[in-house]
């Protein structure tokens, strides 16, 4: 088992349909520890079958990349549960409502700078943030990305 004795955390899961599902169901059966994520209440009730399922007891938590004092308090509740990490899996996407219809360049600049900066940049300040409780050998994988040893 290739992830036994690991540790992290996956941002993104939406239901078991999502890709990020996907990934930490793998982990799991790899034998990773893992917390995950919730954006609002919503998400919250909706994805505590799916942190049971995946043996999250304790390590489920609120983040909305958008409001950096909830990465903060994540970076703070992943130390005091689980120390170090050796994983991070971000698979947020998001995009306006009026960025997802019509034309591709048709979009507001509005539109797309949000989709940008909650599907991409958050990466960037998730990692800067949890960088103090990652350990030496760790990975960082964002939806098109993986990037070792920050």
């Amino acid at each position: 088992m290739i992830m036994k004795g690991k540790k992290g955390v996956v941002l993104g899961i939406a239901n078991k349909k999502s890709i990020a599902y996907g990934i930490a169901k793998a982990c799991q059966d790899q034998g990773a520890q893992m917390a995950i994520t919730f954006l609002n209440e919503r998400f919250e009730q909706k994805l505590a079958p799916i942190a049971d399922e995946l043996g999250c007891e304790g390590r489920f938590y609120p983040c909305d990349v958008s409001k950096p004092e909830e990465i903060k308090a994540l970076k703070a509740s992943l130390e005091k549960d689980m120390g170090q990490i050796d994983f991070i899996v971000h698979s947020i996407a998001f995009a306006p409502k009026e960025g997802l219809s019509g034309r591709f360049v048709d979009i507001s600049k509005e539109a797309f700078d949000v989709a940008m900066d909650i599907s991409v940049y958050s990466l960037i300040e998730v990692v800067r943030e949890l960088k103090p409780i990652l350990s030496s050998n760790s990975s960082e994988i964002g939806r098109a990305s993986c990037r070792e040893r920050v």
